[in-house]
């Protein structure tokens, strides 16, 4: 009796996929999700730039705040407008945009990473968001500027 229940189980199992005796393990489109997921090539690559591009900004303001420490002081007018040209001023304002350019593209390839099939998402939310929110935080300063004037 007891073997007469055994072969019924593995009966039963092997009915439960495909109604076949000789495949008693799920088919290969089953099996197959079973492995574990790799993480996202396009998510990790989202998260480097996002946190090049914070390490960018952070030398950028190092790095002119002290060539312009020397011009620094009580301002006229006219000196602030030479301040504006300085060579310091103008290379930072262009390293901003090149990192800004940066934020773009890694929160476009973040959001593809979330959108790909059987992958880990962990690197791909925190990229777009890191890329995001320091795009957000551009265009509100921008703003805060705007209405300034």
């Amino acid at each position: 009796m007891d073997n007469h229940n055994s072969y019924n189980s593995g009966y039963n199992q092997a009915d439960q996929y495909n109604n076949n005796m000789t495949e008693p393990y799920p088919p290969d489109h089953e099996r197959h999700s079973m492995a574990p997921l790799k993480h996202s090539g396009l998510g990790i690559a989202s998260f480097v730039i996002g946190l090049v591009a914070i390490v960018g900004y952070i030398l950028i303001f190092f790095i002119a705040a002290m060539a312009l420490n020397d011009s620094i002081g009580v301002l006229t007018p006219l000196q602030a407008e030479e301040l504006a040209l300085h060579p310091a001023v103008i290379l930072a304002s262009l390293s901003i945009l090149v990192c800004l350019i940066l934020n773009l593209v890694g929160g476009i390839i973040g959001i593809i990473g979330l959108v790909l099939k059987n992958r880990k998402k962990v690197f791909a939310i925190i990229g777009s968001l890191l890329n995001g929110i320091i795009i957000l935080a551009f265009i509100g300063l921008i703003l805060v500027s705007i209405s300034m004037m």
